[in-house]
């Protein structure tokens, strides 16, 4: 996947019978693999993840540590809950992928932050770095330990670059501040009911992760907010505001001066709005899960109209009548297998 990637956005799929829509419930259209991650774009990311299929994907989320402990030098640490790739149906990928049918710990969280902040490097965390004894002597020291590298540099540059965008321009936005170059993502997590599966409704941790200075990163941050009450609940609106009082207290006690090359903010085209010849342009380089097709909605086409659509989503087509397509035999927005077959049914206008 790469940045100016095209995918499309219709504002929810349907994977495995299991529906996936966006945090606003607004279709945004053609979009670039940045827009998704700028606007935390559920459609988006379940279609890449479906792209990368779940070996793939699963190696990636344990080679930057989760799904293992950590090793602090805390008691009671979790490993927390993963799935074994091979178990995994496209509804479980497409869940994942959006940070759904997992458990991970802050702490992960935290190391994996700071394993982009670190160049791609994944360090072993502690918490002492030294103690000393009465007399100034030290009496026990740890150093930085590398576990491994998780990213090549031209590519850990490239992510820290979209999530700069979070912060400059996209979903958070408040945690800037100003006069410094600030990394990170929103998260916004409904709570697992612990007694059966599932959800529990209107219940959610809202959180930030972000890493400053990008240029020389010093500090990674991460507030969550357990089960927030008076309304908001996304981690952009009252995680991301938090984060930046952090950072601003943070980055004055380490006497960090402002940077002198801030980010150059950026509007995308998602944002200037674009002509209807953009948009079709862009809509026709969209690029759907490897292997996968995501159904159109057909009605109103004539029936040649309907069979070059079917053909370009990569769709077995078949017909029922004449005139206008009025239903079809697959649900608008389903992510299904390309070839699979879709019966279209027409009426006389």
């Amino acid at each position: 996947v790469t940045p100016n990637q095209v995918f499309f956005d219709p504002g929810y799929v349907m994977v495995s019978g299991r529906r996936i829509q966006n945090w606003s419930n607004e279709s945004y259209g053609a979009v670039t693999f940045t827009d998704i991650v700028k606007k935390s774009l559920n459609t988006g990311f379940a279609q890449v993840g479906l792209s990368l299929g779940a070996e793939k994907m699963m190696h990636y989320t344990r080679v930057f540590g989760f799904g293992e402990r950590t090793g602090i030098d805390l008691p009671g640490e979790e490993e927390g809950i993963l799935f074994n790739a091979d178990d995994m149906r496209d509804s479980d990928i497409a869940t994942t992928a959006i940070g759904q049918s997992i458990a991970v710990t802050p702490l992960q969280l935290v190391t994996a932050m700071a394993a982009i902040a670190n160049g791609g490097t994944l360090m072993h965390p502690y918490i002492v770095r030294e103690i000393r004894n009465p007399d100034g002597s030290v009496y026990e020291a740890r150093a930085p330990r590398e576990i491994r590298r998780v990213l090549e540099p031209t590519v850990d540059r490239t992510l820290i670059g979209l999530l700069e965008q979070v912060v400059a321009s996209g979903g958070g936005k408040k945690a800037e501040v100003k006069g410094y170059r600030i990394a990170g993502k929103t998260g916004t997590a409904q709570k697992i009911r612990r007694e059966t599966a599932g959800y529990l409704e209107g219940r959610y941790i809202a959180s930030f992760c972000g890493f400053a200075p990008v240029e020389d990163p010093i500090f990674t941050v991460l507030v969550m907010i357990d089960d927030p009450r008076g309304g908001d609940f996304y981690g952009g609106q009252i995680a991301a505001p938090v984060a930046s009082r952090i950072f601003t207290q943070l980055l004055r006690y380490a006497h960090v001066e402002p940077s002198s090359n801030t980010f150059a903010e950026t509007t995308s085209e998602t944002e200037k709005g674009r002509s209807d010849d953009e948009e079709k342009r862009m809509e026709a380089a969209a690029t759907p899960p490897e292997g996968k097709a995501v159904v159109p909605d057909f009605t109103g086409l004539s029936l040649r109209e309907a069979a070059r659509l079917a053909e370009l989503r990569g769709l077995t087509f078949e017909s029922e009548g004449t005139g206008a397509a009025v239903s079809q035999s697959l649900s608008v927005n389903d992510i299904v297998d390309q070839g699979e077959r879709v019966k279209v049914y027409f009426h006389p206008t």
